[in-house]
């Protein structure tokens, strides 16, 4: 299903259309405080389709700021990764201490657990993805820190990662849920490319091999929580033999079977201190994670972490 919402100021009484503005962004992307150098008569547009694991909005207006502070990430639980794609005149996106100045056909990255600031000017426009900052992470972890990057629109990968993108989110219309489960994949996937290709120091995600890694690692993120996962499940998902798959987790210093462990335990140890989760006992969280020998489970987590389940969940380790 998408729920599909449309905004504009042209609806409303111009000394009221700020704050019709600043109330329609916070309505569609997270918390955040608006400021603009001029509020009478401002003008903008919002058209935002939201899928089950991705949001598309196409967003235009009159020059002003959007801030993310602590006390915004503070009220809110969900985390995202937000990607910008510049289409008309300029933004400027200021993350973990970086700038990323946007011109048309340039994109960058935000993370919504964080800090950020955003300086749109007049006449912008922009296309936003929204999508859930897990499942990017599952990707490329470095992700995490790549906030403010800008990725070149008119370089070799910056250009095709772009295009595939737009032309993807607008493919996109949620009449057939798989279709649309596979698209989101493919969006993310790009992202994860993007972002891969600035990456200093890091291999090149745009090789064959690095979208096999990515594919392989999206695929176990997704299906972790099944008990029967296993080296011959990935490899089937991709194609290839687990002779094949295990080369090339080699080449990148893992194996498929330590993939899987690796992910269990990272989902372990999330969900322990979640506060929402705490209602659930450490055998039940273990379980839902695909765990079914619990002395097992115990053993590796300590291995992994250094404390037991129970200390780490009391914020030990």
């Amino acid at each position: 299903m998408v729920e599909s919402r449309q905004y504009s100021t042209r609806q409303v009484a111009p000394k009221d259309r700020f704050a019709f503005w600043a109330d329609a962004v916070c309505a569609s992307f997270v918390r955040l405080g608006c400021e603009a150098p001029q509020t009478t008569d401002f003008s903008g547009d919002l058209d935002l389709r939201r899928f089950p694991g991705l949001t598309v909005s196409h967003v235009s207006g009159g020059a002003h700021s959007v801030v993310r502070r602590q006390s915004d990430i503070r009220s809110e639980t969900d985390d995202y990764f937000l990607v910008s794609l510049q289409t008309r005149n300029t933004s400027r996106i200021t993350q973990f201490g970086n700038t990323a100045l946007l011109q048309p056909g340039d994109m960058a990255i935000y993370d919504s657990t964080q800090p950020y600031l955003i300086d749109l000017g007049d006449g912008f426009a922009k296309t936003v993805i929204q999508l859930p900052r897990e499942r990017l992470l599952a990707r490329l972890p470095l992700a995490r820190m790549m906030g403010g990057q800008r990725i070149d629109g008119q370089s070799g990968i910056g250009k095709l990662v772009r295009e595939n993108i737009l032309t993807f989110a607008e493919t996109m219309d949620g009449r057939d849920p798989a279709v649309t489960a596979l698209l989101q994949d493919i969006v993310i996937d790009l992202v994860a490319t993007g972002l891969a290709s600035v990456a200093e120091g890091h291999l090149d995600l745009a090789s064959p091999e690095q979208l096999i890694l990515i594919r392989a690692r999206s695929y176990i993120s997704d299906t972790v929580t099944d008990p029967e996962l296993n080296r011959s499940k990935v490899a089937e998902h991709i194609g290839l033999s687990v002779r094949r798959l295990n080369d090339i987790f080699a080449k990148d210093g893992s194996s498929i079977s330590e993939e899987i462990r690796r992910q269990r335990l990272e989902r372990v140890a999330a969900d322990l201190r979640d506060p929402r989760l705490q209602g659930l006992s450490i055998s039940e969280i273990a379980m839902r994670c695909g765990y079914e020998n619990l002395q097992h489970f115990s053993t590796l987590f300590r291995s992994a972490h250094g404390v037991s389940p129970r200390a780490w969940r009391a914020g030990e380790g």
